[in-house]
């Protein structure tokens, strides 16, 4: 009889993929901003974007700086995305570094959470306000930046300004770090509340930012949403 030979079996079906890796493909997808926080500090890296899957084993994350520590493999971190109107967290724990100064971390095991973006606000009471000044025809008061996005910010201050507030006004800070932040923001809307710390508000919208201050400002948002978001965890 002719030798015959054995039937080769039809590979396995692959698994469709969960609700978390369809997630992580579409903030991959989506070029997401991101961060990353060591769990239990404040050390913070920004300037980070998901940039390769291995479902089920890693995440690879691209944009660390020459100068930027890189924690050991085995630290805790969370990171963070932000993704059209939410911020999304997952904690994890870092893996061996690949070069050049990729960051791999383990595939969550836990379940994502999601917070709409006007819930984690850039500052709270256990977030709080950084210092300003205001520069109004050349005269400079002193403020708090109550809080802070990509096109606006809000101010409060402890006495009235000595002069209207209208059209254009400067607004200068230090962000946590001590990098200095200069903006110009034409004023929206000034109103008081009596009872409060810092009864006079005053709201601009962003004007002019250089691609440097933008993305400068951004990175600092998105490292406070973190916080934030770690903190209603914790909260819940």
């Amino acid at each position: 009889m002719p030798e015959t030979s054995p039937l080769t079996p039809p590979p396995a079906p692959s698994s469709p993929p969960d609700d978390l890796e369809r997630l992580l493909e579409r903030i991959q997808e989506a070029r997401c901003a991101a961060s990353m926080r060591v769990d239990g500090t404040a050390r913070m890296l920004g300037h980070l974007q998901l940039r390769g899957l291995e479902p089920g084993v890693a995440l690879r994350l691209h944009g660390a700086k020459r100068r930027d520590a890189l924690p050991p493999a085995g630290t805790p971190v969370t990171l963070s995305f932000l993704l059209d109107q939410e911020v999304v967290c997952v904690h994890t724990a870092l893996l061996d570094h690949l070069p050049p100064r990729t960051l791999r971390a383990a595939w969550p095991v836990s379940k994502p959470e999601r917070h709409h973006r006007d819930e984690v606000r850039v500052a709270t009471p256990d977030l709080p306000p950084l210092g300003a000044t205001l520069v109004v025809q050349g005269r400079r008061i002193a403020a708090k930046l109550l809080n802070l996005t990509e096109t606006g910010l809000g101010l409060g201050l402890k006495q009235a300004p000595p002069c209207p507030l209208k059209g254009e006004v400067a607004v200068e800070t230090r962000l946590p770090g001590g990098t200095a932040l200069a903006m110009v923001g034409e004023v929206r809307h000034c109103g008081q509340l009596p009872e409060d710390p810092l009864p006079y508000r005053v709201g601009l919208v962003l004007r002019g930012l250089s691609a440097e201050a933008q993305e400068t400002l951004r990175a600092m948002i998105q490292a406070r949403r973190t916080i934030r978001s770690e903190a209603i965890r914790e909260a819940e």
